[in-house]
């Protein structure tokens, strides 16, 4: 008898490491196709500091750069936006946007010696860090109207907390697609130069008196169609889920602006 027991839980035991190990690798291969299935748009981002006294000529000579080599269709595609909070306020992040990471082997001499000439020594450059756009996870509302400002979300999560976080990103592109939300929202996944599993989300509002419009009741109505979609209070359970995912201090929001003068046009993006 005692051995028919034994038996009977080593097998209770087999078909629940078997089904652990299953959920696992559904899980990892749902993961990989999400990242594989990112868009092949890798952005490239630096923080570029500039004294006071110097700011002026800087952003003249950034907007002449621009306009003479990256304005037209075959050239590279710059966006430069104006941090306005955090320790960086009022310097600038100039973000190199790339159809595919190939693209980055192509080396604009003649810009580059340009840009080195006019404003190289006006600004220092730190970082260089690469963002991979993860189009399942973003949401491009029908409102074609570009728009300047932005409401940027800067993560790290652990190891652990994978699931969780990808889980909520999706679910939130979802529910933005039910609700018809009017405002995109662009999520990118750091793969080089970051420390951890950084993300970050960028919300895209015409001003800061557009952010608080859009966070009324288009916000409201998506909350509600996720709880539609996912089950009562699944947006605030998912949310304590993202929190408790987190490194410690893995959540850093900041505002930054569009300079249109600064970068490329709209048709290049």
């Amino acid at each position: 008898m005692q051995l028919i027991i034994v038996i009977f839980e080593s097998i209770e035991l087999l078909i629940y490491t078997k089904k652990h190990q299953m959920k696992k690798i559904i899980f990892m291969l749902s993961f990989v196709f999400t990242m594989t299935a990112m868009n092949a748009q890798i952005i490239q981002s630096r923080l570029l500091t500039v004294d006071q006294e110097n700011m002026e000529e800087f952003m003249e000579g950034v907007a002449e750069k621009t306009k003479m080599y990256n304005s037209k269709k075959g050239q590279a595609n710059y966006l430069t936006f104006q941090i306005l909070t955090g320790k960086n306020a009022q310097n600038f992040i100039r973000m190199q946007v790339s159809d595919s990471i190939q693209e980055l082997d192509k080396v604009d001499t003649k810009g580059n010696n340009w840009w080195q000439k006019k404003v190289g020594s006006l600004h220092k450059s730190t970082g260089n860090y690469m963002w991979s756009m993860n189009k399942n996870m973003s949401y491009n509302s029908k409102n074609t109207e570009r728009q300047n400002h932005r409401r940027v979300i800067y993560y790290n999560y652990k190891d652990s907390g994978e699931k969780d976080f990808w889980r909520f990103r999706e679910r939130v592109k979802k529910a933005m697609v039910a609700a018809n939300f009017g405002q995109n929202m662009n999520v990118m996944y750091c793969n080089s130069g970051c420390d951890g599993n950084m993300v970050q989300v960028r919300f895209h509002h015409k001003n800061f008196t557009g952010q608080n419009n859009d966070y009324g009741k288009p916000l409201t109505d998506m909350i509600a169609k996720y709880d539609e979609l996912y089950g009562k209070d699944a947006y605030e359970q998912d949310s304590q889920k993202v929190d408790e995912s987190l490194m410690p201090n893995g959540r850093m929001i900041r505002h930054q602006v569009l300079i249109p003068e600064l970068s490329s046009p709209a048709n290049m993006e």
